[in-house]
């Protein structure tokens, strides 16, 4: 019964800006030069590097990024409190 099968529609995938990616890209080697502890572990052996465009986008508003740049007003090296008692 081919008369009455419906074919999904494809849809061109949606990309960040290069501009948003690069910016986030940035935004991270900051954190690295300036030492933040989860930069670094991102970048260590068990980290969970950026891999796709929209990750590299997002990361400037990661969640626990913006919670430790509160934290301690700027990049740290030190863990959160409650994260240094895990």
């Amino acid at each position: 019964m081919g008369l009455f099968t419906r074919k999904p529609k494809r849809t061109a995938p949606v990309h960040p800006a290069p501009v948003t990616v690069a910016a986030g890209m940035a935004v991270f080697v900051a954190d690295v030069l300036a030492g933040d502890r989860l930069a670094l572990d991102l970048v260590g052996p068990l980290g969970g590097l950026p891999f796709t465009a929209e990750q590299w986008a997002a990361y400037p508003t990661d969640p626990s990024r913006l919670e430790r740049l509160a934290y301690f007003d700027g990049p740290s090296p030190l863990p959160l409190p409650e994260q240094a008692a895990r």
